[in-house]
Formats: C-alpha cells, structure tokens, sequence
C-alpha cells in the first residue's frame, strides 16, 4: 500500500506552473511504446484549463509536443491504434485553434467605440441579450448584430446559443480575458450591501472576526486586504443573545487595540465589522437561524448579532455565512475578482458554498442558498446534524470522514489530522477509502452546483490534507475523485469547462473572511 503521509514529511512540495505539468505529461507520453487513454484525458483537461487561463506558453509546449508523437507514432509507420491517432489529431486540432483564439493571435482589434466593442461589452455585462435586443442597444439593425455575431464567434470571445426562436449571446472566458488585456472589461455589480446609511465611503479598517462553538478567532486589516494583526480567544457556552453580543463586542475592542493604525476606540468612526459563521444566516436580519454544528457549544441559532453587535461597538456591522463571506472575500480580492459568475465551497465540520450570481452574492429568500451540505446524495446514508439522512456533509465533512473511519476500524480518532496519521499505518486501505468515497460525493455535490448556478470558477477551501495535492498526498488522493467526477457528472461541455482552484482554509483564513467581506458590503469598493 502506498505511503500516503504528507509530503512535507518527505520532501520539499514543489509547486509546478501550467508548462512544466504540460511538458512533464508530453515526455511521459513520448517514453511510452503504447499511450494510455488516461494520459489523453489527462493533457486534454491541462490543455483546457491552459485554454481558459490564455497561458499561451503551455498551449505551445502542448501543441508541439503533439505534433512530435504523431511523427513519432503515425508518419514514421509506428503500430498505434486508430482510436489513439483520432485522440492525437483531436489534441493537435484543439491547441492549434486555441492558439489561434488567444488574445496574441485573434487579431481582434477594436475600437473602443465601435459597434463591435459595444457587442462585446454588452454581452459581458448582460449574459443572455438577444438580437433584437443588441440591436436596439447599439442602434444598429439585426442584420448587423448577426454580422458582428458571427465575427465573435469566429474570435471564440462569444458564445451563442438558442433560446426558443432567438439568439442569446454571452461572452467566452477568452473574451473576458480580451475586455480585461484591453481595459474594455465593464465594472461588475457589486454584491448586495446594507441599507445606505450603514454605508460608510471613508472606513479604512475592518474588523473580522470568525464564531466557532468553542473559539474566537479575529482579525484586523486595512482597506488594501493587508492583515494587521490576528487574535485567538477561547470561548465558553453562553446563554443568551447580549451575553454572545457582549463576549463579541469584548473581543472586538481587544483586536481594535493590539492595531496600532486604528487607535482603538478614537478609530471607531472609520472602521467596519464583519462576523461569520458556520450556520443558516439571515443577512438582511443579521440573524443566525439556524445552527447545527454548534450544538455542542453555544447555542447560536435565533441570535441577532448585527444589530445588537452596532449598539455595544458603534461599529457598521455585517452579520455573514462562513461560505458567503469566503466568497466576498473571494470577490473583493481574490481569485473571483473579475468573474460576475463563480462560487466558493468550504468544506469543514460543515458544508456550505457561497455562490457569486451577476456580480452578486446570492442569499435566497432566507439566506439559505448554497447549503449544498445539506443535499441528500445518500438517502440511506449516516444521520446528518440537520436531521436528514445522507446530507452531503455527512459524508464529507471533516467530522463525517473521522466517523466513518472509527467505524471501519474500531480505532478512537477524532478529527482529520488522526485519521490521516493512519495512512503509514497497517489501516491505510480503509482510510484510502473513505477518502475517495468522500471526494466522490463532493465531486457530486459540486457537479450539481455547476448545473444549477453554471459559475466560470469555483473556489474549493478545506482543511490541507484534502485540497493541497501539491502538499499532501491524501488531498491527491482526495482531489482526483472530485475532479473525476465532477468532469463525468455536469451537463454541458461549457460546464466541463469550469475552472477548479483549492486553497487551505482555517480559522485566521475565516477571520480575514469576514474582514473582506465587511469592506466589501460596506464601502462597495
């Protein structure tokens, strides 16, 4: 059985760029007699991703690459089955056009004030226009939307597709890519903020701090994203609504404090609040509704934080879901920065996802949108916090994967980091296991929100030891079953098209969260 330890305990981790994993895949290729059908899909899905990302480098190395194995294996006469050459041409076909489409290469170049930049801009501000639609935008006739059409779509920066008898247009990743090289790229709408007046244009520091059952973690930043000092503070059950509003606001001050750049209580007057939490969160009443993973501590649910919490500080207050604030965050100053479509997806004790529609954080009727955790994809499966049984986060979440180990092997683990300590051991089998029935399941979880939501980028954040393959073995382990199957389950080839990142996710990550997503809602910036 393989050594599934983490890497570190090894080697150095040594991150690889998208051109040396294409070129490390092509050589692998080149030294073997037969290539395996899993090496194809393997350089298709680098090759997609290259496609997505413009790297123009990697899509190169791809495309010679290619064209020398089918020398190799085709013209010099080599044995090699027709599926195998058909696979070799396809690749070949596919980077030659991707090169082509590249902003390099698309010898697209427009005025800003053409009708053709106008198209381009419109679609990507309103995914969906028909043509008469464009038309009366850019007061042309249809006849010239059709025409411009066609020349974007020979750019692949527009996609078209029918919707009953009209064309609806929406624009590419490689279109985004050519607005935001050109500067054309219009500003996305900013996500659902408070009332006007708990705006505040001139705060320049934001507090974030994030609730576990047990824990307080918190932290400062400036409005920039910059970190100015991070704090811990146990946390003891309390029994009711100001008891939980005066611990906050306690650890608040402290944090105000310890920066020197807020002053403490002379910076009130410029500093925003953000709280997050793992639980159904009502935003617009700054409320948490509904709280299963913290029964064992506080008990959270039916609390009013934000308003009480703007009482005790003299602080704008903005009460979030710990997925939600992720994907603020995420928006304001991260990977999702220029996607008017994306989700975050934090796998923890829990299991939620904060989804990012035109611009704006989705929150549902209630607040209760994204709560992909509790999606029933076992209905025979263990019994979830929320009552249910088979919820997605009791098979994927940190507590549920402990469970299930101590199940299999009558072993007393706990938590994560017990369970993959059982790697280097004679139990690695069933470990392996429920590891990879585990990345199965969110790779559902995952596809199912591709087919709903249809996000251009998805951000996965988990503990280390399940989404940093680069790091630990177990997360390869782990990732490949979620990507696995998140490329067979989705519905359309643009949703197999979805970009995937990772980042490790814990409680300071949470904190500044929450932070972000306070200057984010606050001062719309």
């Amino acid at each position: 059985m393989a050594d599934v330890r983490r890497r570190k305990d090894r080697e150095p981790a040594v991150r690889r760029d998208r051109l040396t994993e294409v070129q490390s895949m092509v050589d692998a290729m080149k030294s073997e007699k037969e290539i395996p059908e899993g090496r194809f899909t393997a350089l298709g899905m680098l090759i997609t991703d290259a496609s997505l990302a413009a790297d123009e480098s990697a899509l190169e190395a791809a495309h010679n690459g290619l064209r020398w194995l089918y020398g190799r294996y085709v013209r010099d006469g080599a044995d090699i089955r027709a599926e195998q050459r058909g696979r070799l041409l396809g690749l070949i076909d596919v980077t030659y056009w991707s090169l082509r489409r590249l902003p390099s290469g698309l010898q697209l170049s427009l005025d800003p004030s053409s009708h053709a930049a106008r198209f381009l801009v419109e679609i990507a501000r309103e995914p969906g226009l028909n043509n008469e639609t464009l038309a009366e935008r850019l007061d042309v006739d249809v006849t010239e939307v059709s025409r411009i059409g066609r020349r974007m779509l020979a750019s692949g920066v527009a996609w078209r597709s029918r919707q009953w008898r009209h064309n609806s247009w929406d624009v590419t990743p490689r279109g985004m890519h050519y607005l935001e090289e050109t500067g054309l790229l219009p500003q996305p709408q900013e996500p659902a903020a408070p009332a006007p007046e708990e705006r505040e244009a001139d705060l320049d520091h934001f507090v974030g701090v994030k609730v576990r059952p047990s824990r307080l973690t918190g932290a400062v930043i400036d409005a920039s994203g910059t970190t100015l000092t991070r704090a811990d503070r146990e946390l003891n059950p309390v029994g009711s609504e100001r008891e939980a509003v005066t611990v906050l606001a306690d650890f608040v001050a402290e944090l105000m404090d310890r920066a020197p750049a807020v002053g403490g209580k002379a910076g009130v007057h410029r500093t925003g609040l953000g709280i997050e939490i793992g639980a159904h969160v009502s935003a617009e009443r700054g409320e948490v509704v509904k709280a299963p993973n913290y029964a064992a501590g506080v008990g959270w649910s039916g609390l009013t934080l934000a308003g009480p919490l703007r009482e005790a500080t003299g602080l704008p207050t903005v009460l979030e879901n710990d997925a939600n604030a992720l994907a603020l965050a995420e928006a304001a100053l991260g990977d999702t920065r220029a996607r008017r479509h994306s989700a975050v997806v934090l796998v923890d004790h829990g299991v939620g996802a904060g989804i990012v529609a035109d611009g704006r954080i989705l929150h549902g009727a209630t607040g209760a949108a994204g709560e992909i955790g509790h999606v029933v994809v076992e209905p025979d499966g263990p019994q979830c916090s929320c009552g249910n049984r088979g919820c997605l986060e009791s098979v994927v979440g940190v507590d549920a994967i402990a469970r299930r180990v101590r199940e299999l092997t009558a072993l007393p683990v706990r938590d994560l980091d017990a369970v993959l300590a059982l790697l280097s051991t004679t139990w690695s089998k069933q470990v392996e296991d429920v590891l990879e029935h585990a990345g199965t399941a969110l790779g559902t979880g995952l596809s199912a929100l591709v087919n709903f939501t249809d996000p251009e980028r998805i951000v996965l954040y988990g503990p280390p030891g399940l989404v940093c393959p680069d790091d630990w073995d177990s997360a390869a382990l782990f990732m490949a079953k979620v990507r696995e199957t998140v490329t067979s389950q989705v519905f359309s080839t643009e949703g197999k098209a979805v970009t995937l990142t990772t980042r490790p996710y814990g409680d300071a990550a949470g904190a500044r969260a929450a932070a972000v997503a306070a200057l984010r809602l606050l001062t719309r910036r």
